[in-house]
């Protein structure tokens, strides 16, 4: 299969295919390997098509202990998806900093994801925008809503929204954020070392991006997981950041709530998919402080094989972003 073709209510019909992936400036990557969107098309002022293909042997979203793909994998393409849109199809310059404030995923058919050991993962996904705010004249934010397609059926939602900011701007807020942080102050602690891969179900350790959980002195029974950074990651920091970017972070929360929902005894094995996700983000976390996760698993009616984790990262004191995390076991599908 090289090609979809979709139309909406009175619009003609697309083809878009997967036969090469969009230029990959468009998507915020710089190795043309890190790309998964392989074409779009508009539809409307407000509704958009684009086609992805995840790779079945990359290094980081090939590093399953189940035969199926990862549903966080085809996250990705959908933000990626977003940069395209805005980029391609908004015409909003490639050097306008913007950030994803909230970014969200509902899986509702995990049997979908299912490796065939032939195929690579491949898909459509729809995205409509709504309230557009505009700044000055210029676009300010926007709300996507998402619908990701697999073999014509929807199996997954994504939304999100953005805050659009001039250069000038962002490079403000940045120095008065990190004005008001204690940086100097931290520099010299030595930085956490990741835990065996196992036990967050993967193989590779250079994947891992958690340590040796900490306990907490309040509230009492909890622990804290802290963030392991390695910014010669290939897939995590695929181009220079100024800050600790979101997919690394919620990466994070993923693993940090498969060690919770295991000490808690609600997970009998870490290999489970994370099949929602829903995060808002604060503030930055600074890469020169050491940073740490919060993760506390909900109680669930008996029988439910979902488990719910909320999840918080923290720096300086303060929750820099916070979440909830939904795990499934793949038994179960």
């Amino acid at each position: 299969m090289s090609a979809y073709e979709a139309a909406a209510p009175e619009a003609p019909r697309i083809r878009l295919t997967h036969e090469q992936t969009v230029p990959r400036a468009i998507a915020h990557r710089r190795a043309v390997g890190e790309v998964f969107v392989t074409d779009s098309a508009a539809v409307s002022d407000d509704e958009f098509l684009l086609a992805w293909q995840i790779p079945r042997a990359h290094a980081l979203w090939g590093d399953r202990l189940a035969p199926f793909h990862d549903p966080f994998a085809v996250a990705e393409a959908a933000r990626q998806g977003s940069f395209v849109v805005v980029h391609r199809h908004l015409d909003i310059p490639l050097d306008l900093p913007f950030s994803l404030q909230r970014f969200a995923f509902q899986v509702h058919d995990l049997a979908a994801f299912r490796d065939d050991r032939s195929w690579p993962l491949q898909g459509l996904l729809r995205y409509r925008i709504s309230d557009r705010r505009t700044r000055g004249g210029d676009l300010g934010s926007m709300t996507l809503h998402g619908e990701v397609e697999i073999g014509g059926a929807v199996v997954m939602e994504v939304g999100g929204d953005v805050v659009f900011l001039s250069r000038a701007d962002y490079r403000a807020l940045r120095e008065f954020q990190r004005s008001r942080k204690p940086l100097a102050a931290e520099a010299d602690r030595s930085p956490a070392e990741p835990l065996p891969p196992a036990l967050v179900g993967r193989a590779d350790v250079r994947n891992v991006v958690v340590g040796e959980p900490e306990p907490l002195r309040f509230p009492a029974g909890l622990l804290r997981y802290p963030l392991v950074v390695d910014r010669t990651h290939p897939s995590y920091f695929d181009h220079d950041y100024d800050h600790v970017p979101g997919p690394f972070v919620v990466e994070g929360f993923r693993q940090a709530a498969l060690l919770a929902a295991g000490r808690d005894g609600a997970l009998a094995s870490p290999v489970a998919a994370m099949t929602g996700l829903e995060t808002t983000f604060a503030d930055f976390g600074e890469f020169e402080a050491p940073l740490h996760y919060s993760a506390e698993v909900q109680p669930r009616q008996e029988g439910e094989p979902r488990v719910h984790v909320q999840v918080g990262l923290h720096q300086f004191g303060a929750e820099l972003a916070q979440g909830r995390i939904e795990l499934t076991p793949y038994t179960d599908c």
